[in-house]
C-alpha cells in the first residue's frame, strides 16, 4: 500500500511513521485497483466519498459532509476561466479533502492523539475531522499566522502551539517534540493519504465537465499537495481510460517564496531550498521548500504545464478583482487571477478545454490581512 519512490521500500496498511524507514524519503501510496462507473457515481451522494472504488475503504470513515465545490465561470481579463471554489468545503479550505482521509485512517487504527505543524489551514481542517473523530490533536502553527485560522484550531478543542519566527521554524519545533515522545506525525506536507484525498479534486472537475478533459488547471503552490492530488487524480482517470491524457498543470507562486518555480526555470530535478525567502501576503504557499519538489517538477513536465511566480503588487490585486467578481478568497488563493493574466500574456492557455483555476480557502480566514488590502 504504502511505497518508498527514493529506495522502494513497501509498507504494509497499517503503518504510522510519516515517512521511510529506510531511507527518510516521504511515501506514496497506491491502491491495487481503481475504477470509475460512470452510471453508478452519478446516482449517489454529492461528496467526494462517492468516488469509492478509487478511495481507500473505511468502514466508519470520518465525514463533515463535504460536497462537491462548485465549479463557477469568471472572466479574467479576456480569458474565461471556471473556478473551483473549494473554500466551501466545511472548514474553508481544501484541506478538507486530504484531513478526511488521514484522520479517517487514524481512527481506524485506533489513534487517540497526533501532532500536526501548520501555516493554519491545514492546522483549522486537521482540527476539525480530529474533533469528529474523538482525537486528540496538537498543532505547531506560526504565531504570526491568521487570527481566523489560529481561531479555529482553537474551537475544535485542539492544543494549540504558537511559535514565534517564520513558518519554518513551527516544523522545527514540532519535530523536536516527536523525537521526544514519539507522537503520532498527521502531516498533510508529509503523509500520502492527504495527497490521496486530495486526488478527488481531479475527480470532482472531470465530472463536473461531463467526463471530459480541461485544457489547464492552475493552482496555488507552496508544499503542493493541490497539483500532486491533480496529477494522481487525472492519471488514474487516464490510467482506466475515462480520459485520454493529463490537462496541463499550472504551479502559481509567490514570488518572494518560490523555491519551485527557480527550480523549473533552471531545469533541475530537485528542489532547492529557497536561498532569501522574503515576507508574503500568500501565507499559505510560503514554503521555503517542498517536501515533494522532485514529483512537482515531475508532475508538471509530465502534463506539459508551467509554473509562474507573481509579485505581492499582483496578489494584493488579485484579492479585490476576485472580489469585485463575486469570490472572496484569501491572498494564498488570489495568486491564480496573476497567473491566468502571465498565461495569457505569453501565449500559453490552451486553444482546446477549458481552464480552470483552484481557489483554495475562503477570504475571511484571513481576515486582518484582507481588511487592510481592501481598505
Amino acid at each position: 500500500m504504502f511505497c518508498c519512490p527514493a529506495c522502494h521500500a513497501r509498507y504494509a496498511w497499517g503503518y504510522l511513521s510519516h515517512q521511510c524507514q529506510a531511507c527518510g524519503g516521504p511515501l506514496d501510496f497506491a491502491l491495487e485497483r481503481v475504477a470509475f462507473p460512470l452510471q453508478a457515481i452519478r446516482a449517489r451522494v454529492p461528496e467526494f466519498w462517492r468516488y469509492a472504488e478509487a478511495l481507500p475503504v473505511f468502514e466508519q470513515p470520518v465525514t463533515l459532509g463535504e460536497s462537491l465545490t462548485p465549479l463557477a465561470p469568471c472572466s479574467i481579463g479576456t480569458t474565461q476561466v471556471l473556478l473551483k471554489c473549494e473554500y466551501s468545503l466545511p472548514t474553508g479550505s481544501y484541506k478538507d479533502r486530504g484531513s478526511a482521509l488521514l484522520i479517517s485512517y487514524l481512527h481506524a487504527l485506533g489513534v487517540q492523539e497526533a501532532v500536526e505543524d501548520s501555516s493554519g489551514n491545514a492546522g483549522a481542517s486537521l482540527a476539525a475531522y480530529a474533533a469528529r473523530a474523538g482525537l486528540r490533536l496538537k498543532v505547531f502553527c506560526p504565531a504570526s499566522a491568521s487570527p481566523g485560522k489560529l481561531l479555529q484550531i482553537r474551537l475544535y478543542g485542539a492544543e494549540l502551539v504558537p511559535v514565534e519566527g517564520p513558518r519554518p521554524k513551527a516544523t522545527e519545533a514540532l519535530l523536536e517534540y516527536v523525537a521526544r515522545t514519539r507522537a503520532v506525525y498527521a502531516s498533510h506536507l508529509w503523509h500520502p493519504l492527504f495527497i490521496e484525498g486530495v486526488k478527488t479534486l481531479a475527480f470532482e472537475i472531470a465530472e463536473q465537465l461531463g467526463w471530459s478533459l480541461p485544457g489547464a488547471v492552475l493552482c496555488p503552490v507552496g508544499a503542493g499537495s493541490i497539483l500532486l492530488g491533480l496529477h494522481k487524480g487525472f492519471g488514474e482517470l487516464c490510467q482506466v481510460g475515462v480520459l485520454p491524457r493529463l490537462p496541463r498543470l499550472v504551479a502559481v507562486q509567490a514570488r518572494h517564496v518560490s523555491p519551485l518555480y527557480q527550480a523549473f526555470v533552471r531545469g533541475d530535478q530537485e528542489v532547492a531550498r529557497a536561498l532569501d525567502p522574503q515576507p508574503t501576503l500568500a501565507e499559505g504557499i510560503a514554503l521555503p521548500v517542498p517536501v515533494r519538489g522532485r514529483a512537482l517538477l515531475k508532475a508538471i513536465r509530465e502534463s506539459g504545464g508551467a509554473v509562474v511566480a507573481v509579485s505581492e503588487e499582483e496578489i494584493a490585486a488579485g484579492v479585490k478583482q476576485f472580489g469585485q467578481a463575486g469570490f472572496c478568497v484569501e491572498p494564498t488563493s488570489a495568486v491564480v487571477w496573476a497567473g491566468v493574466e502571465r498565461l495569457a500574456q505569453q501565449g500559453q492557455l490552451p486553444a482546446r478545454g477549458p481552464v480552470v483555476a483552484v481557489l483554495s480557502g475562503h477570504g475571511l480566514k484571513a481576515a486582518q490581512a484582507m481588511s487592510q488590502l481592501v481598505g
